[in-house]
């Protein structure tokens, strides 16, 4: 398993071969302001106005130090709302926790920092993030690194497509490879089929009442995908032909549509310089004076 954390020279080849920014930094926005504000809630950072900026200075601090590591142009997207899956699943994502008010404040500072900074970002009321990310990996030549801990965007993942994935304070890169690794031979888009049986607690989605993570993963490895599930099971997944009476296999069946990204979205995206005056002067309105240091020593 290759670890790695943002300060580290696992780039380093890369960046000699590769000087102009052909890399792209897809970053699931919602996500990595979370694990931005949460890294950082006992510090009480803000603005002259009392907007509370320690998820957004963190946010950049992460942002901007990937991006030099992999030399890459930097996009960001967030979630507008639940989309379509709401309108086809209404108990969709219910029961999850409130986001904290200190948090929910910093989502429009955010945005208007990468607006000042002229850095892309992306939300649809009909898609989420995860949509659009997949979007963009087919609308953009170049390699793709997608900075997000959201199972949901391993799906992605292929030989230009890698997942930045944050566990136990490093960094996996999780290729095709070691996508593999992790899930006993399966393939990447094999992750749908799993969370269509297995469910997803945090998406509230069922799946096959019955049916966990490894009996998920017994039952893909054998059949290859949830259409191709028939009856009878052998011998060694037997136990589990049960699940799929009455209502089983339908439930199966929605849950991965519910799963299944929608990535046939044209994006616009093209190369571009981050506006650094533009940063800076936003950092200054927000009193982000380790931004502003981040950026003179860039």
């Amino acid at each position: 398993m290759r670890q790695i954390s943002i300060f580290d020279d696992y780039f380093a080849e890369e960046k000699i071969s590769t000087p102009s920014r052909t890399n792209w930094l897809l970053i699931d926005g919602n996500n990595l302001m979370n694990r931005a504000y949460f890294a950082t809630a006992n510090n009480t950072m803000s603005a002259p106005d009392g907007t509370p900026t320690n998820g957004v200075t963190q946010f950049l601090k992460m942002s901007l130090n990937y991006q030099k590591q992999i030399n890459a142009n930097i996009v960001v997207f967030f979630d507008k709302g639940k989309g379509f899956r709401k309108k086809l699943y209404p108990p969709y994502k219910e029961g999850r926790n409130e986001t904290p008010e200190l948090l929910t404040q910093q989502f429009p500072v955010i945005r208007e920092v990468l607006t000042a900074a002229g850095i892309p970002y992306f939300w649809s009321e009909d898609l989420e993030a995860d949509d659009l990310i997949g979007a963009a990996c087919n609308s953009l030549s170049g390699h793709k690194y997608i900075l997000s801990n959201d199972k949901d965007l391993l799906q992605l993942v292929r030989e230009d497509v890698t997942v930045v994935v944050r566990k136990n304070k490093v960094d996996v890169m999780v290729t095709p490879n070691q996508f593999s690794l992790d899930w006993e031979g399966l393939n990447p888009p094999q992750i749908v089929d799993i969370k269509a049986l297995a469910g997803d607690v945090s998406d509230n989605i069922i799946g096959v009442t019955g049916i966990g993570d490894k009996g998920a993963l017994k039952i893909i490895k054998h059949f290859g995908c949830v259409e191709k599930i028939v009856m009878p099971f052998p011998k060694e997944i037997k136990r589990y032909e049960k699940k799929f009476e009455g209502s089983g296999m339908s439930d199966a069946l929605f849950a991965k549509k519910l799963t299944t990204l929608k990535v046939d979205t044209p994006l616009q995206i093209k190369e571009y310089e981050i506006n650094e005056s533009g940063l800076i002067n936003i950092c200054e309105k927000y009193a982000m004076k380790s931004i502003i240091n981040l950026i003179m020593y860039y």
